[in-house]
């Protein structure tokens, strides 16, 4: 039976998830605990590659947070045709299932990853589903509707990713101090509609979900789930940090309310749609890219604590 949901509403409500899973299959639904973590020694500092034109850069990432809004689990595997390359962001497959809310955070960082920590921190609504093996999986980067162009920017309303660091270059010990901050709304990463009798072409939920594969998970009671994030594999293409735009650039805007600069003297641009010719553009899309292709993620079950 395929899933009929819709954006973030996508399997919130505890009857459809019981139809797609149980329906079909006869298993019991199952409910669980899920956590977060950073990886080990994400603190640690670490190399970023260079080229003939960019020189290597050894990294040391000293504050880093995400914003994870929902984790789903899909039967069917990756790019199989019932997931990934539907031209919307409703998977055609079934999900098995489902962690329909964000991190809990702490009171000083509500809703956010503390990715330099590997103590796990609980998602904010307990998950269900049922003993299905699932084989492709999903990371929610909103909070509210994916559909909505609008949602992920403003008052009170976490960053996708928000960065602190230092990065030294190779060749002569150059220390720049850095910050980043990664959104995903209209304005920085909204995708222009290339046929206008297709608007739904590029739809912005296809930027705000991660769709992963390359899994074998099988739920079974009083199993829980960990969702791992290792932010130093955002930083496998090489970055000039020494080309930045100044923190007091047009092209670093300072959120006061959900972006965390320090005392950083440079940024990694938020937007993705900077013309080529600004500071910073080529990064913030290196950045956005390593962000978004799925190497930083692993998702297990085990046993509840």
């Amino acid at each position: 039976m395929k899933a009929p949901f819709i954006g973030f509403l996508m399997l919130l409500s505890l009857g459809p998830l019981v139809t797609a899973c149980n329906g079909t299959t006869g298993d019991a639904l199952i409910a669980f605990d899920a956590s977060a973590a950073g990886a080990p020694d994400a603190g640690d500092s670490f190399l970023v590659p260079g080229t003939e034109e960019i020189p290597a850069y050894t990294v040391q990432l000293t504050f880093a947070q995400m914003y994870i809004g929902a984790v789903y689990v899909n039967e069917a595997p990756g790019g199989s045709g019932a997931t990934f390359d539907t031209p919307s962001c409703i998977d055609t497959g079934v999900y098995c299932a489902q962690v329909p809310g964000g991190i809990e955070g702490t009171p000083d960082n509500p809703n956010e990853l503390n990715l330099l920590s590997t103590a796990p921190q609980p998602f904010s609504v307990q998950g269900n589903g049922s003993a299905d093996l699932g084989l492709s999986w999903e990371i929610y980067l909103s909070q509210g509707d994916v559909n909505n162009l609008g949602n992920n920017s403003g008052f009170g309303i976490p960053n996708i990713v928000d960065l602190q660091g230092t990065a030294t270059r190779e060749p002569d010990g150059r220390v720049v101090s850095w910050a980043a901050t990664v959104n995903i709304n209209e304005s920085n990463r909204g995708k222009p509609v290339i046929e206008a009798g297709q608007p739904g072409k590029l739809p912005i939920c296809m930027e705000r979900i991660l769709e992963l594969g390359g899994v074998s998970l099988q739920l079974y009671p009083g199993a829980s789930m960990l969702l791992t994030v290792d932010p130093r594999a955002w930083f496998n293409t090489p970055i000039d940090f020494a080309a930045l735009p100044s923190v007091a650039a047009d092209q670093c805007p300072y959120d006061q309310q959900t972006s965390i600069y320090g005392g950083a003297d440079y940024c990694i641009p938020a937007s993705s749609t900077l013309p080529g010719s600004e500071k910073g553009a080529t990064q913030g899309n290196t950045l956005y890219t390593g962000v978004t292709n799925g190497g930083a993620y692993t998702l297990t079950y085990r046993p509840s604590p």
